[in-house]
């Protein structure tokens, strides 16, 4: 009998908000929304495909409410890509934060 394990270390909170991605191979910005977040990774959608790939450092900034559209600079945080698959012009990006955060965000 096969058994399968979850491999996340904290649970996922199902939440779409704008993200904010910065390439820092590029220094592109790249606009999406949060799918589900944890306190150590995210799983994102990015409106646009095939730019990110496992092993890639990114900036990650995810509002607070649905309403933020215009994210800091300084309230992004370092992330690793962990795996991105790329479809119809979006690409879903999971990624693992540097250190883990705390999700202070609002309905």
């Amino acid at each position: 009998m096969a058994t399968t394990s979850d491999r996340r270390h904290d649970a996922r909170l199902e939440l779409s908000r704008p993200v904010k991605v910065k390439c820092l191979l590029t220094g592109r910005y790249l606009p999406g929304r949060s799918r589900n977040l944890s306190a150590g990774g995210a799983l994102l959608e990015i409106d646009h495909p095939s730019l990110l790939v496992p092993g890639q450092r990114v900036m990650i900034g995810v509002a607070h409410t649905r309403q933020d559209v215009i994210l800091a600079a300084e309230d992004m945080t370092p992330a690793t890509v962990v795996r991105s698959a790329g479809l119809q012009g979006t690409q879903t990006v999971a990624i693992q934060f540097d250190q883990r955060q705390e999700l202070a965000l609002t309905a």
